[in-house]
């Protein structure tokens, strides 16, 4: 089951924000992250492919934005582990602007 977490930081429609996704609380033991994919879920619930950038110290940037609706919406990130173990975190941002 992913990690759900709710942004203390709030992202306007016409912004765009790269979001990092800390996935170091996983990597025990030499583990690092190898790769990774995100998923972005409007309140419309039709799912679009944002851009990862790069890996850095196992931490994920994903970009987000612009955005055309406000409401709550979703960014996963499922990161796959040097052991071959998957990892998912789940962001909850609102959007009121």
């Amino acid at each position: 089951m992913a990690d759900a977490i709710t942004a203390k930081k709030r992202q306007s429609k016409a912004e765009i924000r790269i979001w990092d996704f800390d996935f170091t609380d996983d990597c025990i033991g030499g583990v690092t992250v190898l790769s990774a994919t995100a998923a972005h879920i409007p309140p419309s619930g039709v799912a679009t492919t944002p851009v990862v950038g790069v890996i850095l110290g196992n931490v994920v940037p994903v970009k987000l934005g612009p955005l055309s609706v406000t409401g709550a919406h979703y960014l996963q990130c499922l990161a796959t582990l040097s052991n071959t173990e998957k990892s998912e975190i789940l962001l909850k941002i609102i959007v009121k602007f």
